[in-house]
């Protein structure tokens, strides 16, 4: 059920608009970030239900009217918040588009997607949890997720039919190593000895290898 933390009375927002309106794009955008930051942080570290527009308003040093005039209510800036977490990954993704050789492509795009789950392990995990758990908050991410997802998806679709010149074998090789990205990002939230996360992803570039043959920067990590 929402509470007053959810949904903002319509005479606050009302109050809000002018100023907000009046405001550069710029100072706008800076505003949203902060939110965005602020908001980021204390679902990771307090849970969805535990995180209420008041902490996120005094973290970000806004206004309650200020974050429900930017982003509507909870569900919504939760939603957001995930989107924005993607951005760095699709960034990067994007970079990986500049080289024309399909195999050196096709292995960044890997090495990116372990990269940005290293570096995100916490904030990944935990929206993973809430979406497990909450049919609710899994319905809120579903579209940039997907959205990410289906991008990412093709872009190594796209690599493999390069290399190979086989497109259907391509999408189905692309499926399979997207199937064992996840996996391994899933199998991280309950084993986290390295070890068997360095197997894990040596196994991903041995299947890349395999399918295309021995080349420059597939050779899989060494595994002590």
């Amino acid at each position: 059920m929402p509470t007053s933390e959810d949904v903002q009375p319509a005479a606050n927002a009302g109050s809000a608009a002018p100023a907000v309106r009046r405001r550069a794009p710029d100072a706008k955008a800076r505003t949203q970030a902060r939110i965005l930051e602020a908001a980021a942080a204390l679902f990771a570290a307090r849970g969805y239900e535990g995180t209420s527009i008041s902490a996120v308003a005094g973290r970000a040093r806004v206004s309650r009217s200020a974050v429900f005039w930017h982003f509507g209510d909870k569900e919504t800036l939760f939603r957001e918040t995930f989107r924005r977490m993607l951005v760095p990954f699709a960034e990067e993704i994007a970079r990986t588009l500049a080289h024309a050789d399909p195999a050196t492509r096709l292995v960044e795009l890997i090495t990116v997607y372990e990269r940005v789950v290293e570096e995100q392990t916490a904030a990944i995990q935990a929206f993973v949890r809430w979406a497990i758990e909450s049919p609710a908050l899994r319905a809120s991410i579903r579209e940039p997720l997907f959205a990410f997802h289906d991008h990412f998806a093709r872009d190594v679709r796209d690599a493999l039919a390069q290399a190979l010149g086989d497109p259907e074998a391509a999408e189905a090789l692309a499926m399979g190593l997207l199937s064992m990205l996840h996996g391994n990002l899933l199998l991280a939230m309950i084993d986290a000895e390295p070890r068997r996360a360095r197997l894990r992803r040596a196994g991903v570039r041995k299947v890349v290898e395999r399918a295309l043959g021995p080349a420059a920067g597939l050779a899989p990590r060494g595994v002590p």
